[in-house]
């Protein structure tokens, strides 16, 4: 590990790489302004957690993000096009359809599950799912083009540059190319799906897990809508963690996707424990949550899109509702606790909520994120 004056020397030279390299960071997005996302509410089933949470910190959500299989039963299906979707949307959020290709199970999907979907295997299911996408954003009129349309972004086989998923080359019969032939076969498949209604998300884990590098895996722009990255600090809460800075858990891998694309990026999953040394330290954490929004928001990063994965799995992710906080709000019966400094940097210009009196609820430049 390099002395603390190289390291930090180090993150200023990204910064300005990053200055250099990013032009949209610039200019009309100087300012630095992102949407503001949130993974919670048991994937669009209980909204009222949302609730609470958006009453909370006085301010609505843009994005709720949910994760779903290919599980191709129909009652799978009808759960997300008619009650999860719709329940975000209702709630006055737009989805973000975190979309991976388990088929019904982990232990259903065969290890050459791309290989498969970019040979057409799982066609019939790709288009029965593509029209009923199609249904959702056309609104309770099913025509497309009318002020009751909706709006979805899909996060296709996110992190394949780590080594968990089925959809990682080292655990299929193939190579990163698989992935992109799987990537570039979807997108025809769903090419009816105009981009004012649909963005597509290609999204990757911070660090390469025996699978690197991400870029292998990079479809191309005429395949991508925006660029996403997965990333947390875990502080001391694994044996192999340690406490790192948003710069630290982001800035390598922003420097290294800049290289190949200047897609509007999202930050798809970010948090914080609050371990910290092997103890408990809510300060810390509430601190990391400042300068995530801070640096996400720079132009060092220029985020467009942050979520916040507000649930406590491996450790104490939550900034509602979850084990820590440094105060409490009372929803109901209900009492969260909560951090006082999400809620701070929540309030700010820099965060963005759904576009007020929008029935699409962002607006076409927010959308595809190019203001």
């Amino acid at each position: 590990m390099a002395p603390p004056c190289f390291r930090s020397l180090g993150r200023l030279a990204r910064m300005a790489v990053a200055l250099v390299a990013i032009p949209f960071a610039v200019g009309a997005h100087a300012q630095g302004q992102a949407l503001l996302g949130i993974y919670y509410g048991n994937q669009g089933w209980d909204m009222g957690q949302v609730r609470a949470m958006e009453a909370w910190q006085g301010k609505r959500h843009a994005v709720v993000n949910l994760f779903t299989d290919w599980c191709s039963r129909g009652k799978s299906l009808d759960n997300l096009f008619k009650q999860q979707l719709p329940n975000i949307w209702a709630n006055g959020n737009v989805p973000v359809v975190t979309w991976e290709p388990f088929l019904c199970s982990a232990a259903a999907t065969p290890t050459d599950v791309m290989a498969r979907v970019a040979k057409g295997e799982y066609d019939v299911y790709l288009k029965a799912w593509a029209d009923r996408m199609k249904a959702f954003v056309s609104g309770p009129d099913g025509r497309l083009g009318t002020d009751d349309d909706r709006r979805a972004y899909i996060r296709l086989a996110h992190e394949m540059n780590g080594n968990w998923y089925p959809w990682s080359a080292p655990l299929e019969s193939g190579s990163a190319q698989s992935y992109i032939s799987m990537w570039k076969h979807v997108r025809t498949v769903f090419s009816g799906l105009p981009s004012d209604h649909v963005q597509w998300i290609w999204a990757v884990n911070h660090e390469d897990v025996g699978n690197g590098p991400a870029e292998r895996y990079y479809p191309g722009d005429a395949h991508v809508d925006w660029i996403g990255v997965d990333g947390y600090n875990w502080g001391s809460s694994q044996a192999w963690s340690s406490w790192r800075t948003p710069d630290e858990v982001f800035g390598p891998m922003l420097d290294r996707l800049r290289k190949i694309t200047l897609k509007p990026l999202a930050l798809t999953e970010t948090a914080a424990s609050t371990s910290m040394g092997g103890r408990v330290d809510v300060a810390a954490k509430s601190l990391w949550i400042t300068q995530l929004f801070n640096y996400a928001t720079s132009p060092a990063a220029g985020a467009r899109m942050i979520v916040w994965f507000n649930e406590d799995k491996e450790t104490d992710w939550a900034v509602f509702g979850g084990t820590s906080g440094d105060e409490t709000h009372r929803s109901g019966r209900t009492t969260y606790k909560a951090y006082r400094s999400y809620k701070a940097a929540v309030q700010g210009s820099a965060l963005l909520a759904p576009a007020a009196g929008d029935p699409r609820l962002i607006t076409d430049l927010r959308f595809t994120g190019g203001w």
